[in-house]
């Protein structure tokens, strides 16, 4: 095999694990459920809501209690789609780390957040 060789496998690897990150990614959907099930909110990858069900007695007849109940159920299923997304991320991150044998993060510094207290004039 030559070098050539080398680097075009190399490639086909790295594009169809881009491939299929983003088939997963444009696969995710979570559904969560609140009010004891009368509240049913589907979101998609970016926590969007692309679906609301609402049973009978939902909110118990009461706009202020149905509200809360959407919004809760909204905020848990959009929490789940991230929690899920950034598995997904972290798996290919790491893939892609091994293949290449390099590290993601640019400068091999850690990007991901992190608490830092803030600067103040004079410190460097």
């Amino acid at each position: 095999m030559s070098v050539m060789d080398d680097v075009q496998r190399t490639a086909e690897r790295q594009l169809d694990m881009l491939e299929d990150v983003q088939r997963k990614l444009a696969a995710l959907t979570v559904r969560e459920t609140g009010d004891d099930g009368r509240v049913i909110v589907d979101v998609d990858v970016s926590g969007a809501m692309t679906g609301l069900q609402l049973l009978p007695g939902a909110g118990n007849g009461r706009p202020a209690a149905l509200a809360d109940a959407i919004v809760r159920t909204a905020v848990r299923a959009a929490t789940q789609a991230f929690t899920e997304r950034a598995e997904i991320m972290a798996v290919f991150v790491d893939d892609f780390a091994e293949l290449t044998g390099e590290s993601m993060e640019p400068n091999g510094r850690d990007v991901r957040p992190s608490y830092r207290e803030p600067f103040t004039e004079g410190e460097s």
